[in-house]
């Protein structure tokens, strides 16, 4: 047998793996291409969302795919839609279109431009959202107080750290006063709200109520703000 002989099918196996190889290596680039080619929702999933637009201003929660809206008149999800630049979700006649910092509010065809993120207002809306009536903040150390009427009191203390729920809060009211009482197995709660302006003392944000809390031997003054929802 001829040195060509044995090289010929050597050669012919070498040639086929290399194409093998090469057909490999395409298939992989375009799985790569086509992948590439599908953008990731650019928005923080499972986030309350305030934008503030030109005449306008809503809530949004975003999720794979959609963002549910809290609008002045009603409560929708909108599905994400193919875009040429930035993201777009619609549901009816409704459409919200975004790019970097640049978003677009659409109504029954009434445009509200100009919309920006207010992270501020988060921690308010996305309360009222859960249906809170009633919020309130103070300093040194941080705090906040959440008043769901007839149902609990939440209060949050030491940045976060600490978190006590009181059931079944009472409530009387005697001109600008509101008391809440209430008690768990530990402590005993008392909440005064007055109805008169109040300026936090670390921002300089203006409130409509001045509030004490009263937990255990500690006191903790603050302000606060009503929260009514038009979605209950």
């Amino acid at each position: 047998m001829s040195i060509q002989n044995v090289l010929r099918p050597v050669s012919s196996l070498l040639f086929i793996g290399l194409c093998a190889l090469q057909l490999s290596a395409c298939s992989t680039e375009t799985e790569r291409e086509e992948a590439v080619a599908v953008p990731a929702d650019s928005q923080p999933v499972g986030k309350t969302l305030v934008y503030e637009c030109t005449g306008y201003e809503f809530i949004a929660r975003t999720g794979p795919g959609e963002m549910a809206v809290w609008l002045e008149d009603r409560y929708l999800v909108m599905s994400r839609e193919y875009s040429a630049s930035g993201e777009k979700y619609v549901e009816g006649d409704v459409t919200f279109w975004s790019k970097g910092e640049e978003a677009l509010l659409i109504i029954d065809n009434q445009k509200f431009g100009d919309c920006k993120l207010a992270p501020h207002r988060v921690p308010w809306e996305d309360a009222r959202r859960r249906g809170v009536d009633f919020r309130a903040v103070g300093n040194e150390p941080g705090w906040t107080l959440e008043i769901r009427h007839d149902h609990h009191i939440l209060f949050v203390g030491d940045y976060g750290m600490n978190r006590v729920l009181f059931p079944s809060p009472t409530q009387s009211t005697e001109g600008a006063l509101t008391v809440y009482a209430a008690s768990n197995d530990k402590l005993q709660l008392k909440v005064e709200i007055l109805d008169e302006l109040c300026t936090d003392t670390m921002k300089g944000d203006t409130f409509t109520s001045q509030v004490a809390v009263y937990l255990g031997d500690n006191t903790f003054t603050g302000c606060g703000n009503s929260l009514f929802s038009p979605w209950k």
